[in-house]
């Protein structure tokens, strides 16, 4: 359902002195790119990229584009917004995304990677002077991983230098069979968090930029059950705590939980003493 009076809503939320994120699916936009086929990615018949859940994506590489997310940004603002989180803030990554036909015009010589980068900067300098924080999400397979940071442009180290917080989504349902030496990651998230977040800070370890401060980092935890594994587990309030501690055992302060049926555990929120959340 969509929100009829977003500025009400907002104040609302306010006045119960909450922290408001706008998430804002940067390239993997269904609406823009049928409003705009212009900015969007193609096949070689001329035809648009869809993706294996039917959605459309415009192209990274266009300057339209990011100006059309700049605008977003500033209404989200304008709105009463907090922070602007950047998701898909990446090229696609699926096997059919090999037969994207790009201009090369509109590329100019830049990698996917570089290009990213460039984009991440052109927002984050446009929205922070706004008052905006900004965030995004990355996936929690390129920490420590080349290969799958060029694949789709996003660089950890790199990025922290620009946002202030950056999001790796490290739930273990995402992490292949033997990844960290466990055998089944989702099946152990306490282990599977905290390896994922000892890799991030070792990535980020010899970090040094010239008065700029390091992006806060605020991973996204797993609040649903992978039952498309054939190795799985139920996720439940032990399983949303374990992850929780996972981070504070890393060093770190923040998390998030994603469900896509937004449906949470509320309960692993507390901490069972005295009903008030860390």
């Amino acid at each position: 359902p969509y929100v009829r009076d977003m500025k009400s809503l907002i104040e609302s939320l306010k006045k119960k002195d909450l922290y408001v994120i706008a998430r804002v699916a940067a390239f993997r936009d269904s609406y823009l790119a049928e409003k705009k086929p212009e900015w969007s990615l193609k096949l070689p018949d001329g035809s648009l990229y869809q993706d294996r859940q039917g959605m459309y994506w415009v192209d990274p590489y266009r300057q339209e584009v990011w100006d059309y997310l700049l605008e977003v940004g500033t209404e989200a603002k304008d709105l009463g917004f907090d922070e602007v989180q950047l998701d898909y803030l990446r090229f696609p990554n699926e096997a059919s995304a090999g037969q994207v036909v790009y201009d090369e015009a509109v590329i100019r010589g830049r990698s996917k990677t570089d290009t990213i980068l460039e984009c991440t900067n052109y927002l984050y300098e446009n929205l922070a002077s706004q008052g905006l924080f900004v965030s995004a999400d990355v996936f929690g397979t390129i920490i420590g991983s080349g290969v799958d940071s060029t694949a789709v442009g996003q660089n950890y180290t790199e990025m922290a230098k620009i946002l202030d917080y950056i999001c790796p989504m490290i739930y273990p349902s995402h992490y292949g069979d033997g990844n960290f030496g466990i055998e089944h990651p989702d099946t152990q998230p306490y282990d599977t968090i905290l390896a994922a977040l000892q890799l991030s800070r070792e990535d980020l370890s010899g970090y040094e930029t010239e008065g700029q401060d390091q992006a806060s980092v605020r991973p996204w935890l797993q609040d649903f059950t992978a039952s498309y594994l054939k190795n799985y587990i139920k996720y439940g309030n032990d399983e949303i705590r374990a992850q929780i501690q996972a981070v504070y055992d890393a060093g770190y302060e923040e998390w998030l939980l994603w469900s896509a049926a937004c449906n949470y555990h509320w309960e692993a929120l507390h901490d069972g003493e005295n009903s008030e959340t860390r």
